[in-house]
C-alpha cells in the first residue's frame, strides 16, 4: 500500500435522501422477478455489479433487490453515488453514513479517524472501516447506485484493498455505466450486463399492461419490444408519446430514435456530457449498419477508430459487439437513428455513405458496399456493383438486405438500368407479388436480349440467367408447374456447362416442380444434376437448397433415416456457415420437422417452427410451410391440447385463399377431419369432409396427385367411423392402385394401412391381417411411428382382433398396440369404448339430424324416401342404441356423442 495521505473534506452535511432509493411514489414498478431470482442465487458472492447503458433500469432492479433482501432479514446500506463523492474520505463518510441508517451506531472507529485532526493514510481509514464491518452479526448489503459518477486517481487502489479484505458477510452491491475494472475473481463475483437487464418480451408486454396501463395488442408489444431491444427507458418514454398520440398505428410505425422524448432524453443523460471529438465520432459512424476500427478510420479522416471503440465500449454507450474476436459492433438500434437525425442536421451523410461503400469493395464486402452506395444516391456505383458482384451475392444468399433498398430507389432510375429491375423483380417475387414480378422480368429480359440499353457483359449475363431462375420459381410458386419446367429446360439447355450456379439452380426449380406434381423419380434425376453441378460451385446456399429438396423426396419415397441424415448434414453447415437463425435454416427447419415427426422424434424442433414459418426466402414455397404448420398443429393436439390445436389449425386454413395454395388447403383439411374424428364430432367432419371434396372436384387428378390422396385417407377415415366400410375400401384401393412407383412408398403405406382396417370391418380378416402386418413390417423397419399413433383410433380394435386371432404373430408387436392404447389415453379416448358411437349406423345419422331439425317421421320418410314404417323402426333402434326413450333425449345424446353439431 501506498503512504498517500488525503485532507479532510470540507464538512458539508450529508444528504440523507442519499442513503435511500428513490421513491416510486405509489407508482406500479415491474417486478423483473427473474433478474432478482439471478441475484438472490448470488446474494453470498462478495461481489455483484449491474452494468448497462443509461436507462437499462439498474437502479429500479437494485431497489427491487434491496426489499427482497429485507424481507429476508438481511441488513441493506444504500448510497447513491454522485460526483461530489469522488474524494475518499467523503465517500468514505457517505459509506459509514448508509451503514449507520440501517445499522444505528456503526463505525466508531471509522468516525474517530475521519473527525480528528490527524490527516491519516486512505488505507488506514478503510482499515478503520473494515474493523467496524468485522463487528457486524449477520449479512450485510452494502449497494452503491451509480458508482460510474465516482472517479477519483486514488479510487481504484483503495477500492481493491477494500474488496480483498471484506469480512465474509459484507457484500458490495453497485451499479454502473462503465465496464468495471475487474478487481475480483469470476468466482467471488457476478457481472450482469445489458443483455442480462434487457426487458423479454413477456416483460415488455407486462410493463405496458401493469405498469403503464396501455391495452395493447400482441403484435404492438413485438414490435415495440424489437424496436427498443429491450430497453426500459425507451419503452418509458414511447409510452408517454403513445397515450397522446391520436393515431396509434402511424406512431408505432415511425418510432425511431429521433422520436422526441428519446432524442431529448439522448441528448440531456448522454451525449453532453462527452467530449466533443467523441460526439463527432459517434455522428460520423452512425450512417454505418457495423463498423470496425479500419472502417471507422476510413470516414473520420482519424487513426484512433480503435482507441474510440474501446472507450466506447468502456463507457457502454449503446455499442453491440457482434463476434467473439472484439473486431465489429453496431449501434443500439433507436441510439443509431438518433445520432442519424443529428448528423443530417449538420451535414449531408452523403460523403460518409460514398467513403463506406469503396472501403466495402475494397475489403470484398459487395452487398454492403452495393448498400451504402443506394443509401448515398451513388446509383452509377451500385449498378455497377450489382452487375459483377450480383450473381455471387444470389449463389451465397446475400441479396435482401439489398432488395429492400430498391424500394427507395426512384423508379426512373430503376428503368434506367436493367440490374436494378432484375433485383427489383426479386424484392415483388419475394413480398409474393408474383404477377408483378413476371411482368417485369419479361420486360427486362426483353430489353436485354434485343440489345436495347447497356451491352449485355459477362456481369449483366449471369443476372439475366439469374433472372429465368426466379422466372421459374414464380411460375412454380403459383403453381404453374409445366410452365417452370419449361423455362427450366430452356434456360438449362442454354446456360453453358461453365455457370454450374446456375445450372444447379434450375435443376433444383426443376426437382420441385415435379416433386409437386408427384413424378419424384424425375425429381430426383434433377437432384442428381443439381448435385454434379454443385461438385464445381462455390454455393453454400445451393448445397443446403439441393438437400431442403432431397430431403423431401426422401420423406415421399419413405426413406426416412437418409432423408434425416441428409437435413441434419445440411442444418450443420447452414449453422457453421450463416448461422444458427437464417433465412436458409428456417425452411430447411421446416423439411426436418417433418422427417421428424414421422419417427415421433419432432420434440427436438418444435421450438423453432413457429420462427421458422416467418423465415421464409423466395426460395420457400408455401407448400414447406405447410409441413410446418402441420407438424405444429399435430404434435399439439396428438400430446393432448387437442381444442387449442384445432383453433390453431383453422386460423392458419383462413389464410390459405386464392391460387397456388391448392395442395396446402387439401391437406388442411383432411388434418382437420383427422381431429374432429378423433374428438368424436363425425358431423363436423363430414361437413369438413364435403367441402374437401367440392375443393377438389375441380382439380385435375394427375397434377394433384398428394392432394387427392389425403382425400382418400379423409374419405376412409369417415367411412370407417359411420361403420361404412365398404365405402372406405373402395376409396383406399381405387387410390392405391395409382401408387406403384417406387417413389410413392410413403403413400402407399398410409393408404394400405387403412385398407387394412377396411377389409376387416367388412369381415375378411385374413386379408385383412396379413396386409396389416406387411404394411407393419415394412412401415416401422423404415422407421414410421406416428403413422401408426396418429390412426391409433382405427388401427387399436384391428390390433386387438389381430391379437385374439394370431396371438403369436401379434404378440411381437406389443409395444406398437401399446402407443396406439398410449395415444388414445393422451386425448381421453377409452379404447374399450370409443367405438360405441360408430354402431349408430350413416342412416340413422342422417335420420337423427332431422329428428334434430324438429321434422316429425312423415316428413323425414318423404326427405329420404322410405316409408314411414321404416322410419320407425330405425328410431327404435337408435332410441336402444343411444340408451333414450325420447326423441328429445335422442338429440341431446346425440349432440353429446358428436353425431350433432352444437349449431
Amino acid at each position: 500500500m501506498t503512504d498517500l495521505c488525503l485532507s479532510r473534506p470540507h464538512q458539508i452535511p450529508l444528504l440523507r435522501t442519499k442513503l435511500f432509493p428513490a421513491d416510486a411514489g405509489g407508482r406500479p414498478v415491474l417486478p423483473r422477478r427473474a433478474l432478482i431470482e439471478r441475484l438472490k442465487l448470488a446474494r453470498q458472492r462478495r461481489v455483484l455489479v449491474l452494468s448497462a447503458p443509461a436507462g437499462f433500469g439498474k437502479s429500479t432492479v437494485l431497489s427491487l433487490f434491496r426489499q427482497q433482501l429485507q424481507a429476508d432479514g438481511a441488513h441493506v446500506a444504500w448510497l447513491s453515488c454522485d460526483e461530489a463523492d469522488s474524494e475518499p474520505l467523503r465517500l468514505l463518510q457517505y459509506l459509514v453514513a448508509a451503514v449507520d441508517a440501517c445499522l444505528p451506531g456503526f463505525g466508531g472507529n471509522t468516525v474517530g479517524l475521519l473527525q480528528g485532526e490527524m490527516n491519516w493514510p486512505i488505507e488506514a481509514v478503510i482499515d478503520a472501516f473494515i474493523g467496524d464491518l468485522k463487528r457486524i452479526d449477520g449479512d450485510l448489503y452494502l449497494m452503491l447506485d451509480d458508482f460510474h459518477r465516482i472517479r477519483h486517481v486514488a479510487l481504484d487502489q483503495g477500492a481493491r484493498y477494500l474488496i480483498e479484505n471484506l469480512p465474509a458477510n459484507v457484500h458490495l452491491v453497485s451499479s454502473t455505466r462503465f465496464t468495471p475494472r475487474m478487481l475480483f475473481s469470476e468466482s467471488e463475483s457476478l457481472l450482469l450486463k445489458a443483455e442480462d437487464l434487457r426487458l423479454t418480451l413477456d416483460e415488455t408486454g407486462a410493463y405496458f399492461r401493469e405498469v403503464r396501463q396501455l391495452p395493447l395488442s400482441d403484435g404492438e408489444v413485438r414490435l415495440l419490444h424489437a424496436r427498443t431491444e429491450g430497453w426500459i427507458t425507451a419503452l418509458h418514454l414511447a409510452s408517454l408519446a403513445l397515450a397522446r398520440h391520436p393515431d396509434r398505428a402511424a406512431f408505432l410505425a415511425s418510432l425511431s430514435g429521433t422520436e422526441r422524448n428519446i432524442a431529448d432524453y439522448l441528448t440531456e443523460d448522454v451525449l453532453d456530457s462527452l467530449p466533443q471529438p467523441l460526439q463527432q465520432f459517434l455522428d460520423q459512424t452512425s450512417v454505418l449498419d457495423d463498423f470496425c476500427a479500419d472502417l471507422c478510420n476510413a470516414l473520420t479522416g482519424r487513426r484512433d477508430g480503435l482507441d474510440m471503440l474501446m472507450r466506447l465500449q468502456r463507457e457502454q454507450l449503446f455499442i453491440i459487439p457482434l463476434d467473439e474476436q472484439g473486431e465489429w459492433f453496431r449501434y443500439h438500434h433507436l441510439f443509431a437513428e438518433f445520432l442519424q437525425g443529428r448528423l443530417a442536421r449538420q451535414t449531408d451523410p452523403a460523403t460518409l455513405l460514398h467513403a463506406a461503400a469503396r472501403w466495402c469493395e475494397a475489403h470484398d464486402m459487395p452487398d454492403r458496399a452495393i448498400k451504402y452506395a443506394l443509401r448515398g444516391r451513388d446509383f452509377a456505383f451500385a449498378a455497377e456493383m450489382l452487375e459483377r458482384q450480383g450473381a455471387r451475392l444470389i449463389a451465397g444468399n446475400r441479396v435482401y438486405g439489398i432488395l429492400s433498398m430498391l424500394k427507395e430507389v426512384p423508379s426512373e432510375v430503376i428503368r434506367e438500368h436493367p440490374v436494378f429491375q432484375i433485383f427489383y423483380a426479386w424484392q415483388l417475387a419475394f413480398e409474393q407479388r408474383f404477377a408483378e414480378s413476371e411482368a417485369l422480368i419479361e420486360e427486362v429480359s426483353t430489353r436485354l436480349l434485343q440489345g436495347r440499353g447497356k451491352v449485355i457483359h459477362f456481369g449483366l449475363g449471369e443476372l439475366l440467367a439469374a433472372s429465368q431462375v426466379l422466372k421459374a420459381l414464380v411460375m412454380l410458386y403459383q403453381d404453374k408447374l409445366e410452365a417452370c419446367l419449361k423455362v427450366a429446360r430452356q434456360w438449362l439447355a442454354m446456360v453453358p456447362d461453365n455457370q454450374p450456379v446456375f445450372r444447379a439452380s434450375l435443376a433444383c426449380v426443376q426437382a420441385a416442380a415435379y416433386a409437386l406434381m408427384g413424378e419424384f423419380g424425375e425429381a430426383a434425376k434433377a437432384i442428381a444434376v443439381a448435385r454434379d453441378n454443385l461438385k464445381l460451385a462455390d454455393s453454400e446456399y445451393l448445397h443446403v437448397m439441393t438437400s431442403l429438396i432431397e430431403a423431401l423426396i426422401c420423406k415421399e419415397s419413405g426413406e426416412l433415416e437418409r432423408g434425416r441424415a441428409i437435413a441434419e448434414t445440411a442444418r450443420a453447415r447452414v449453422e457453421r456457415v450463416f448461422g444458427r437463425r437464417s433465412r436458409v435454416g428456417g425452411p430447411l427447419a421446416l423439411a426436418y420437422a417433418d422427417l421428424l415427426y414421422e419417427q415421433d422424434r419432432q420434440a427436438a424442433i418444435l421450438a423453432e417452427l413457429p420462427l421458422a414459418t416467418t423465415w421464409r426466402d423466395v426460395a420457400t414455397p408455401v407448400e414447406l410451410i405447410s409441413r410446418g404448420q402441420l407438424v405444429m398443429a399435430r404434435a399439439r393436439f396428438f400430446a393432448g391440447e387437442a381444442e387449442q390445436a384445432l383453433v390453431q389449425l383453422d386460423e392458419w386454413l383462413a389464410g390459405l385463399q386464392g391460387a397456388g395454395y391448392e395442395r396446402v388447403f387439401a391437406h388442411g383439411m383432411a388434418c382437420k377431419v383427422q381431429f374432429l374424428l378423433w374428438l368424436r364430432r363425425p358431423n363436423e367432419a363430414e361437413r369438413i369432409c364435403l367441402q374437401l371434396q367440392q375443393h377438389l372436384s375441380v382439380l385435375p387428378l394427375a397434377r394433384y396427385a398428394d392432394a387427392h390422396t389425403v382425400l382418400a385417407l379423409t374419405e376412409a377415415r369417415l367411412a370407417l367411423t359411420e361403420r361404412r366400410p365398404e365405402r372406405a375400401q373402395a376409396s383406399l384401393e381405387n387410390c392405391l392402385v395409382r401408387q406403384q412407383d417406387e417413389h410413392q412408398r410413403d403413400r402407399r403405406l398410409r393408404l394400405s394401412l387403412l385398407l387394412s382396417v377396411a377389409y376387416w370391418r367388412k369381415g375378411n380378416s385374413e386379408k385383412a391381417f396379413n396386409l396389416f402386418q406387411n404394411t407393419l413390417e415394412e412401415a416401422w423397419n423404415r422407421g414410421y411411428r406416428r403413422l401408426f399413433q396418429d390412426d391409433a383410433l382405427w388401427l387399436l380394435p384391428l390390433w386387438d382382433a389381430w391379437r385374439t386371432a394370431e396371438p403369436k404373430r401379434a404378440g411381437a408387436w406389443q409395444g406398437v398396440a401399446e402407443s396406439l392404447r398410449e395415444q388414445c389415453r393422451r386425448l381421453s379416448v377409452d379404447p374399450e369404448t370409443f367405438d360405441e358411437n360408430q354402431d349408430v349406423s350413416h342412416r340413422e345419422r342422417e335420420i337423427l339430424r332431422y329428428v334434430a331439425a324438429g321434422l316429425s317421421n312423415r316428413d323425414i320418410a318423404q326427405a329420404v324416401h322410405l316409408s314411414e314404417a321404416t322410419i320407425k323402426w330405425h328410431l327404435h333402434n337408435l332410441f336402444a342404441k343411444l340408451g333414450v326413450r325420447s326423441r328429445t333425449q335422442a338429440v341431446l345424446k346425440g349432440k353429446s356423442m358428436g353425431l350433432l353439431s352444437e349449431a
